[in-house]
C-alpha cells in the first residue's frame, strides 16, 4: 500500500489522544444532575479513564506480541465508541461510571497502538514524520472533543458525550483501510515470551522513560495550577484559562507536525530543546502580567509538548529490540497517566517542602525543573554526540 495511503488509517487511530476532554466541560452540570454524590466521586468521571487507560496499555504491549495489533486497534475502537458514547442514553450515575472505565480500556488499546505501530511500518525521515503528526492529530482531536463537549453541554450534558462519536471515523478508516500489521517474532520464527519481551528493553530505555515522567509529571502541574493563577491574580477568568489550555494544544499540535523537520536539524538535541522550550513557555506565563503573555507563554510550552513525546518515542524504539518496542511505549504511555493522575500530590508535597503557595509559584517550580531536566539532558546528548564522532 502507498505509504501516504496507510497513513490515513494510522493517524486516525490517534483521533482519540484523550479520553477524558469531552465531559471535563459538563462536571459542573452532571454535580448539579445528582447532588446526593460528593463532587469527588463525580470527577472520577474524568480520572478514572486516565487509570483504566494507564492499566490496559501495559497490557497492550505484552498483548502486541501475541495479538495482531490491527484486530487489538478494532477491539480498543469499539471498546471507546461504546464506552464513550453509551452514557448518552443512561440515567444510573454507576452505569455511567462503568462506561467510562469501559472508555478507558478502549483507549489503553488504541493509544499505544499508533505509537507503537508507526516505526513497525515506517523507517527514516518518513518514520520521524508520522511520529510528529501521529501527535498533531491527536492535539486536533483532543480539541474537538473539548469543543463538541463543551458546546453541548450547554443544552444537556447527556450530549456531551457525543464527541466520543469521533471514535466511529477512526473505527471506519482502520476497518476499510489498515492491512494486518506484521507480527514480531523472536529468534526461533515463533511469539516472543514475556521474558524476551522485558529483556529487550535496555537499562538505557528504562533511563530515557524515567526522565519522561518526571518531566511530564512537572509539565501538568501547570495544568491544575494554571486557573489559580489566571482567576487568583485576577488577570483573567475561567473561559480564559481554559482557552489558554486549548492555545497550549494549537501550539503542541504546531510543534508536532514540525517534529520530523526539526529532529534532521537538531539531532541529539531536538529532545532537550523541547524540555528548554517547556521551561520557557512556563516561565513566560508565570510572569505574565496580561492574558496576551500567558497565552503567548502557552503556545511556546505548547510546542515543546508537542515535540517531547514524538521525540522520546523515536529514542525508545531505538533502544530496544523489535519485540519489545511495543512494551517500551506502553510503559512510557502509562507511566505518563499515572503522572498526570498523581500530580496534584506532587504539587502539595513542593508546596509542603518550600514553603510556597499554589498557582503562579508552583508554575516556577515546573519551569525550574523543566530547566534542570533540559540542562541534564542536553549534556547528555552532547556526551553521546563526542562518543559517536570517537567511534566513527
Amino acid at each position: 500500500m502507498n505509504p501516504y495511503v496507510l497513513a490515513i488509517p494510522v493517524l486516525a487511530i490517534g483521533l482519540q489522544d484523550s479520553a477524558s476532554a469531552c465531559i471535563s466541560p459538563a462536571i459542573a452540570s452532571i454535580c448539579a444532575t445528582y447532588p446526593e454524590i460528593p463532587v469527588s466521586i463525580v470527577q472520577l468521571l474524568v480520572t478514572l479513564p486516565s487509570i483504566a487507560c494507564c492499566i490496559v496499555s501495559i497490557l497492550y504491549g505484552w498483548l502486541s506480541v501475541r495479538v495482531n495489533p490491527r484486530t487489538l486497534v478494532i477491539g480498543g475502537l469499539v471498546l471507546f465508541v461504546v464506552g464513550g458514547m453509551a452514557p448518552m442514553f443512561l440515567t444510573s450515575f454507576e452505569a455511567i461510571l462503568a462506561c467510562r472505565v469501559v472508555l478507558g480500556m478502549g483507549a489503553g488499546l488504541t493509544l499505544p497502538a499508533c505509537d507503537s505501530i508507526i516505526p513497525r511500518l515506517y523507517k527514516g525521515r518518513l518514520r520521524e514524520n508520522m511520529m510528529g503528526w501521529n501527535m498533531t492529530v491527536g492535539a486536533i482531536g483532543c480539541t474537538v472533543m473539548i469543543f463538541i463537549g463543551g458546546q453541548f453541554a450547554v443544552q444537556d450534558w447527556h450530549l456531551s458525550f457525543l464527541g466520543y462519536g469521533v471514535g466511529l471515523i477512526s473505527l471506519a478508516l482502520v476497518l476499510l483501510l489498515l492491512p494486518r500489521i506484521p507480527m514480531v517474532k523472536d529468534d526461533k520464527g515463533g511469539k516472543p515470551t514475556l521474558s524476551v519481551v522485558m529483556s529487550g528493553i535496555k537499562w538505557l530505555a528504562w533511563a530515557e522513560i524515567a526522565v519522561y515522567f518526571i518531566g511530564n509529571m512537572f509539565a501538568t502541574l501547570v495544568t491544575s495550577n494554571l486557573s489559580l493563577y489566571v482567576e487568583g491574580t485576577g488577570i483573567g477568568t475561567a473561559a480564559d484559562t481554559g482557552l489558554a489550555l486549548s492555545i497550549q494544544m494549537i501550539g503542541a499540535a504546531f510543534g508536532a507536525f514540525f517534529y520530523g523537520w526539526l529532529k534532521q536539524r537538531l539531532r541529539y538535541f531536538v529532545i532537550p530543546a523541547s524540555w528548554l522550550l517547556m521551561a520557557a513557555g512556563f516561565f513566560a506565563v508565570s510572569h505574565a502580567g496580561s492574558l496576551l503573555g500567558v497565552y503567548a507563554g502557552m503556545v511556546v510550552a505548547g510546542m515543546g509538548v508537542g515535540i517531547v513525546w514524538p521525540a522520546y518515542c523515536i529514542r525508545i524504539t531505538e533502544l530496544c529490540k523489535p519485540a519489545s518496542q511495543a512494551m517500551a511505549i506502553a510503559a512510557a504511555g502509562a507511566l505518563q497517566g499515572f503522572g498526570n493522575f498523581f500530580n496534584p500530590i506532587v504539587g502539595a508535597w513542593c508546596v509542603a517542602l518550600l514553603g510556597i503557595g499554589y498557582g503562579a509559584d508552583l508554575i516556577v517550580v515546573s519551569a525550574v525543573a523543566l530547566t534542570a531536566i533540559g540542562v541534564l539532558v542536553l549534556a547528555a546528548s552532547i556526551a553521546l554526540r563526542r562518543r559517536v564522532r570517537v567511534g566513527g
